[in-house]
């Protein structure tokens, strides 16, 4: 939800140019609102809530502020590449008939080879937040996130799998924007954890966005406007993900049925590797095992791992608009655009005063 504060002038304000702030209040990824007066509408004296601090002065120079206190409904999507430059593996083996030993984590990043890692992410969350004062809004987000990546490997052989997680998630964030006039810019800032399934520790992101647009009263009723912005989001991750999973939740049905064909591919990239090649030890205690049991194993066997990640790209742009009814109630839709990362933002907000 993005709240917006926004000016109005009166009669006794017109022959001077007034600025005025805006705040936007982001969940999960993100979260708006807009409430705007037009300048030449009038407003009744007097403020009545406690919030925010210094509320009252700035409703007297002529701000036309938003109701302090909000929660937020958002529903999120987002889709992008990844990039993982290290990778570490091992193996508690779980076979029928095999010989298999446990092999501890071991680094793997000069074996392994990528050619697509791809996440896709929804997310349901709920945002409470308040006003603290005019220029500053503070918020809080909790929800449930669904998560599925998919991994393609080109070296030492040719396979995909896929992992599908969920996880809670819980973080905080703040808002400060700026504008001249109708038009309005907006800085904000939040931090989420997501505690997934398989990993050892809560996976970290921060969002950074700006925004600059503008406001349009509709009709004669000074509460009700449309906006429309566009501006830019990085998404910054935590480069360390750590955990378990067993085979058969990772490797899809189809690995399995290829399991000689797998088998064959591995062994050729393996004899065409130089005595002297640096890849062989790490090949003989970690993988070569596992492909000599492979064709035993039942899918029960558990890898552990632990990935360095980085998102491929962390800039997007982002476009959206808002249809405030009120200043009680807002919809809101944003989405990501331009370049490898994908974001949609769906977000119905319900404001109160105290």
């Amino acid at each position: 939800m993005i709240p917006e504060l926004t000016i109005r002038r009166t009669a006794a304000t017109m022959n001077r140019t007034l600025l005025f702030i805006i705040f936007i209040v982001v969940t999960s990824l993100l979260s708006a609102q807009y409430s705007q007066l037009q300048p030449g509408d009038t407003i009744k004296p007097g403020y009545p809530y406690v919030l925010p601090f210094m509320g009252k002065a700035a409703y007297e120079k002529g701000f036309d502020i938003p109701k302090p206190a909000g929660i937020m409904l958002n529903y999120f999507w987002a889709s992008q590449d990844v990039v993982i430059p290290e990778i570490s593996v091992g193996f508690q083996g779980a076979v029928e008939g095999g010989i298999l030993e446990n092999v501890p984590l071991t680094d793997i990043s000069e074996i392994i080879r990528f050619e697509e890692v791809h996440a896709v992410a929804n997310s349901v969350t709920f945002r409470p937040d308040v006003w603290i004062f005019p220029f500053l809004n503070v918020y809080g987000i909790i929800g449930k996130t669904f998560a599925t990546t998919s991994v393609k490997l080109s070296s030492p052989v040719q396979m995909t799998t896929v992992a599908e997680l969920e996880g809670f998630s819980y973080g905080v964030g703040t808002t400060g924007a700026f504008g001249l006039g109708k038009y309005f810019l907006v800085l904000d800032g939040n931090w989420v954890w997501t505690k997934m399934s398989n990993f050892e520790d809560p996976v970290q992101s921060g969002v950074f966005s700006q925004r600059i647009g503008r406001a349009f009263q509709i009709g004669k009723n000074p509460e009700s406007n449309v906006a429309f912005w566009v501006g830019g989001m990085r998404l910054k991750m935590g480069n360390i993900t750590q955990g378990t999973i067993v085979l058969n939740e990772v490797l899809p049905p189809e690995t399995w049925e290829r399991r000689d064909e797998i088998v064959e591919d591995y062994w050729i990239w393996y004899d065409n590797l130089g005595p002297l090649d640096p890849l062989r030890p790490v090949a003989n205690r970690i993988l070569n095992p596992i492909v000599e049991n492979l064709e035993h194993a039942n899918g029960d066997g558990t890898v552990e791992y632990r990935l360095l990640k980085e998102p491929q790209q962390e800039w997007n742009i982002i476009i959206g608009g808002q249809y405030q009814y009120n200043k009680s109630w807002q919809l809101r839709a944003e989405g990501g655009i331009i370049g490898n990362r994908k974001s949609f933002l769906l977000s119905l907000n319900y404001r109160f005063g105290f």
